[in-house]
């Protein structure tokens, strides 16, 4: 088997990235990337790599790289992604792809041109918790899905990250580094078409946009749902998914399926969760597969898109206060 080589692009994020990527067989870390030299030399002595630079773009420049991870700040992600496409590597890219709705495009548009596999990183689609509502939904046990609700409660107070970027309304908006509420419900779903929103700005003071939003979805399928993200709750670290079918209705990790007619009985089981390794783990496993046959990773550029065009149009219908804003799939 070929050795893939890796180089990594942040440490912050992307340790997590370096150490599953070295566990894997047939995959060496060669490369990596940060602006603190302390994480830099610790990375070295861990994991050996070779080189070890504060320029993501001497990185992206070394022949011998198969697959660049870029696990930067959000603002990072559109320019270190394109560049190593077109130098002829694999990405595979932290969420949320990118603060705006164009970089989004042009990098989709720079993996078409390069030919290269490109990935968006949302985790939780391989996090047991998630996949075990998955499975039974695309099993049809839970019969045509007609509602999907997920919520996202971080509280974000004093995580600003380096220089503050989080909370840099020209960077993120609260409802893109919670975009995991979201994809999660387009895991399920599948494509969403139309939005509105609403938001308020009451429970993160310092934070300068609205730390509070919620928004009806509408999907292709004809389902509709919500998601919800908040960065100022005063509440530990939570993500919801909850779905509800003609047979059968998944909440809290638990499953409800019909009973004949009998509606006086229902009764929720545990959910089964399946044998999975770390989420993290899994996501990289499955990039590299995806390489190594020839196949669409499973959350290609496109599909990443899909999820940034829909949290785009929650942004904005918030800020037109509650309109309905068509969501963008046709790129």
């Amino acid at each position: 088997m070929e050795t893939l080589k890796v180089g990594v692009i942040g440490l912050r994020m992307g340790y997590g990235h370096v150490k599953a990527y070295a566990a894997q067989e047939g995959v060496e870390v060669v490369a990596v990337c940060d602006k603190d030299e302390e994480k830099l030399q610790q990375a070295v002595k861990e994991f050996g790599c070779d080189l070890a630079t504060t320029d993501g773009e001497e990185l992206i420049a070394r022949e011998d790289l198969d697959i660049v991870g870029v696990c930067t700040p959000d603002h990072f992600h559109a320019p270190l992604t394109i560049a190593a496409l077109k130098a002829g590597k694999h990405v595979l890219c932290e969420k949320p792809m990118a603060p705006t709705w164009q970089e989004c495009l042009d990098m989709v548009k720079a993996a078409d041109e390069a030919g290269k596999k490109f990935m968006i990183g949302q985790s939780y689609r391989f996090n047991p918790t998630y996949a075990a509502v998955k499975q039974p939904v695309a099993e049809g046990r839970l019969g045509t899905v007609f509602y999907v609700e997920s919520q996202y409660w971080n509280n974000l107070e004093g995580i600003g990250g380096v220089g503050n970027w989080r909370n840099d309304p020209n960077i993120r908006h609260p409802f893109l580094g919670g975009c995991h509420a979201l994809d999660l419900t387009r895991f399920i779903a599948g494509n969403i078409v139309e939005v509105t929103a609403v938001a308020n700005h009451l429970a993160f003071e310092a934070q300068p946009t609205d730390d509070c939003i919620t928004a009806h979805l509408v999907f292709e399928s004809g389902a509709i749902g919500r998601a919800l993200v908040s960065s100022g709750c005063k509440c530990p670290f939570s993500t919801t998914l909850s779905v509800y079918g003609t047979k059968g209705t998944i909440d809290g990790g638990r499953i409800c399926l019909a009973d004949g007619k009998e509606k006086k009985n229902w009764q929720f089981e545990e959910l089964s969760k399946p044998d999975m390794p770390p989420p993290i783990d899994g996501e990289t496993a499955a990039f590299v597969k995806s390489i190594r046959d020839d196949t669409t990773p499973p959350v290609d550029g496109r599909n990443g898109a899909r999820t940034m065009a829909a949290c785009f149009a929650v942004i904005e219908s918030a800020a037109k206060g509650g309109a309905p804003v068509k969501v963008n799939n046709d790129f």
